[in-house]
């Protein structure tokens, strides 16, 4: 009888403890990012469906709009989200001060996410070495929720009004070759190019070129801002670097490609190229979904150009690259000192979902990025056929083989670098055109280099 007993009130506590469990709060977690209409309605039903099929967890998303700065407003006052979007050019910033949860061994656990399968240039921007304060190595504190490649973009309907071929669209652009063509399809009210006589460039109606980024030119000709552990500022001494500086304001001054200053101040170049008076111009993955809605002519893309020197500068040194630039991501953190932290595994599980295919999927098919995992990547999935850009191979290309961008290689770049470069070397050499890119360099490589160290100052302060 009293065995009997026993048991009977093991059961009640039991059944009890069940009870209680089901009864018990499902964990919330708050869940921040940016971006426009299409994205916002994207992670929603992403969300939604996470919710639903996990009923322990409530994930409440949100889009800011002043993103980084309120973040910054929001952690600091102690009232940060759980789970957040983080730019890569901002990681080390917040992962320096201890603001990032270490996901290794959440990773290392995961059944979800594979690190072997997710493109490594991707991946690699992510991880921070707390004991060496290093960036790009150690352990990972964010997942990329994607990778953006960037690329050549071309109005083919252009280059059919001007009768220049169409580029091929496997075999990278030459310097000489955007600047040929750039003439070519460069013409003013008059139907005079660059070169002729009484090429008047005030009135200019259609332009070869609408801009190739700094970044795309340097890495696109071998070419190095800083040392491959982020120490040394090496620009001003590598000539490839140089090189690419200059050919940027000889597109501008001497070859008379791009538009003016002047004509920027009134419609920017982004403007140009959507209203159809810009031939080729570089851009984003991320600027696809737009163009599919807007465009009003056919449009592709193409390799970025390659300049004279033979190299490339590609994510670690592979020599199999065809071409080079830079791709921008975004990675998902969880927050330091929030419940996200204290319930780790549940914000975990999210990222998973977001970062692993089916979010990866459902992302992909808006246009606005590539698949963090490549074998998703490699799929109609992602490329899109049926939808333009009809070779849009060439971003898996860019994915494999571009870099970073230098910001996610230093800590502070837009303190640092911008004062040096955008507000000195660059009006002085492209836009002015009052100095030679060498000089300008010269000229400024000690505050370079003092003001990247100091910004490696301040993260072994931390």
């Amino acid at each position: 009888m009293m065995k009997r007993t026993v048991n009977i009130s093991l059961l009640i506590v039991l059944l009890l403890g069940a009870f209680a469990v089901q009864a018990q709060d499902p964990v919330t977690l708050q869940f921040v990012g940016w971006g426009g209409p299409e994205e916002g309605a994207v992670f929603q039903e992403l969300v939604d469906q996470f919710n639903a099929e996990n009923p322990d967890i409530v994930i409440e998303y949100e889009q800011w709009q002043d993103y980084i700065a309120q973040l910054q407003t929001a952690v600091a006052g102690g009232l940060p989200p759980d789970i957040a979007y983080i730019p890569d050019g901002d990681f080390s910033a917040f992962v320096s001060r201890g603001q990032l949860v270490n996901l290794q061994p959440l990773v290392d656990a995961s059944e979800v996410l594979d690190p072997e399968g997710i493109w490594a240039s991707a991946l690699g921007r992510y991880r921070w070495d707390d004991e060496a304060k290093a960036i790009g190595t150690g352990d990972l504190y964010a997942v990329p929720k994607d990778i953006g490649p960037t690329v050549l973009y071309i109005n083919e309907d252009l280059f059919e009004e001007k009768g220049v071929p169409l580029p091929d669209p496997n075999v990278p652009l030459t310097w000489d070759e955007v600047v040929e063509i750039g003439r070519q399809i460069t013409t003013d009210a008059n139907g005079l190019h660059p070169g002729d006589e009484g090429f008047d460039r005030s009135t200019v109606e259609t332009f070869g070129v609408g801009e190739i980024w700094f970044e795309i030119a340097v890495y696109g000709n071998g070419g190095r801002l800083v040392s491959e552990d982020g120490r040394e500022f090496v620009a001003d001494e590598d000539p490839r670097t140089i090189e690419a500086v200059q050919w940027l304001s000889d597109i501008n001054h001497v070859y008379e490609i791009t538009p003016t200053q002047q004509q920027i101040g009134s419609m920017s170049v982004g403007q140009m190229f959507e209203t159809g008076r810009v031939a080729m111009t570089t851009n984003g993955r991320w600027a696809v979904t737009g163009y599919r809605n807007t465009l009003p002519f056919d449009w592709s893309v193409r390799p970025n150009p390659v300049g004279p020197s033979g190299e490339l500068t590609t994510y670690n040194n592979q020599e199999d690259c065809t071409f080079a630039g830079w791709s921008g991501s975004v990675g998902l953190s969880i927050i330091a000192g929030t419940e996200g932290e204290a319930n780790q595994e549940e914000a975990f599980r999210f990222l998973e979902f977001i970062a692993g295919p089916e979010g990866q999927v459902a992302q992909a098919a808006l246009g606005f990025q590539i698949p963090n995992q490549v074998d998703i990547a490699e799929t109609d999935a992602f490329l899109q056929p049926d939808q333009e850009p009809d070779n849009a191979e060439v971003y898996l290309e860019a994915a494999r083989c571009e870099m970073p961008g230098p910001w996610t290689q230093t800590p502070l770049y837009g303190q640092w670098f911008d004062d040096n470069f955008w507000r000195g070397v660059w009006i002085d050499v492209v836009i002015d055109n009052t100095v030679l890119a060498e000089d300008a360099f010269a000229e400024r490589a000690d505050a370079f280099q003092q003001g990247l160290d100091e910004a490696w100052a301040s993260v072994q302060e931390q």
